[in-house]
């Protein structure tokens, strides 16, 4: 079941204005100057440096677009994404000036995001080194073919290349820190107890992958700090990212500060708490986008409530993945960084008081 391991990036549904799922609206700009917009905005978007196991150089924009959906059906809660609906928002997103995609093997529709990156290289809209594509390695023990260990994560990046129509990806992470799945590895059978031991193996598999090339950089997603540790005591490649949950119902700031010392970015999942799905979900009245204070320091900046979040995560040096499929979305998505927001800003975001259940996801302090 998806919602059991939350295959989780972010869908970004708005505010007052960003709330509807809606229509998506129409675009009749000529495509050139689709194409002319697009590259001015892409030059206006942030990049970060990334470190430690990464090609010497290598710069990740500050906001990329989330393909992981939560539903499979009308009756189940959240976003539906498939192959279809990831193709036509990828697309989009590009044309818009978006470069980095956040993808996953176990999203099932990165054949839909390889073909919408394709098709945009065809028509000029942009090259391929323009582009920073993330993929994912394991998932939690969710899909089969995406095991944890050696060999098991080795076999993956044929699929992964294969269904995005490239011969390398930017970024390259361990999903999650456990469980392994139906992993064949030894490392990884057993009691939770080999959870460590089978996260080396799994690290072990990605720092062949970056040294063959076909990725250029490697991380993890969902690691906390006894996770990187494990990867740290191997005294070998230390990852260049970190992506975990992060809105103001859920930030590790401890974590944020271990990852930092250690020159590994922190990238934020969820960053507007997951308003189609964790609401009703959890039993929530609101998403951190309804909450008043996040509401009036829009107002003040006349901005909308999701670039506040944004904002806000970004001043904590927090690089994010709001997932929409809508386009008046993304272009807030991307032009968020016009909002600079004070310190007692900052503070007052940081100071809301969570609902009872504040995680979106599950917990990944419980793999040891």
């Amino acid at each position: 079941m998806v919602s059991a391991y939350c295959l989780c990036l972010v869908l970004i549904l708005l505010g007052t204005s960003n709330a509807q799922l809606g229509g998506e609206p129409h675009d009749n700009a000529h495509p050139e100057s689709m194409v002319s917009v697009g590259r001015a905005v892409a030059a206006a978007v942030s990049s970060v440096p990334l470190r430690n196991a990464a090609v010497p150089g290598l710069r990740m924009p500050v906001v990329g677009i989330g393909t992981g959906g939560y539903a499979f059906s009308p009756s189940q809660h959240g976003e539906i994404w498939n192959d279809t609906t990831a193709q036509k928002a990828v697309r989009k997103w590009i044309q818009l000036g978006g470069r980095r995609i956040d993808a996953s093997y176990s999203y099932t529709d990165q054949i839909g995001v390889g073909k919408a990156i394709a098709a945009a290289i065809a028509a000029g809209e942009v090259t391929r080194e323009e582009l920073f594509v993330v993929s994912k390695v394991g998932s939690g023990g969710l899909i089969p073919g995406a095991a944890m260990g050696y060999n098991d994560t080795m076999v993956q990046i044929g699929p992964i290349l294969s269904s995005l129509q490239m011969k390398y990806v930017d970024l390259l992470l361990i999903h999650w820190p456990g469980p392994p799945g139906k992993s064949k590895d030894p490392a990884c059978q057993g009691q939770p107890a080999t959870f460590k031991t089978c996260r080396q193996q799994t690290w072990k598999a990605l720092q062949d992958m970056f040294k063959q090339g076909s990725t250029r950089a490697i991380g993890v997603s969902n690691f906390e700090q006894n996770h990187l540790q494990d990867i740290i005591d191997m005294k070998e490649l230390l990852p260049s990212v970190n992506q975990v949950e992060y809105h103001p119902y859920w930030h590790e700031d401890d974590l944020v500060k271990f990852c930092q010392e250690r020159n590994i970015t922190f990238n934020g999942y969820s960053p507007m708490s997951c308003p189609d799905y964790a609401p009703p979900t959890h039993g929530w009245s609101h998403s951190a986008l309804q909450e008043p204070v996040v509401m009036q320091i829009a107002q003040v900046h006349s901005a909308d409530p999701s670039q506040v979040l944004l904002a806000w995560e970004l001043a904590h040096g927090v690089v994010v993945n709001p997932r929409t499929r809508n386009p008046d979305h993304m272009t807030l998505n991307l032009q968020f960084e016009k909002v600079k927001l004070s310190t007692d800003e900052i503070a007052k975001i940081a100071a809301i008081v969570p609902p009872e259940k504040n995680k979106v996801c599950p917990d990944p302090h419980q793999y040891k």
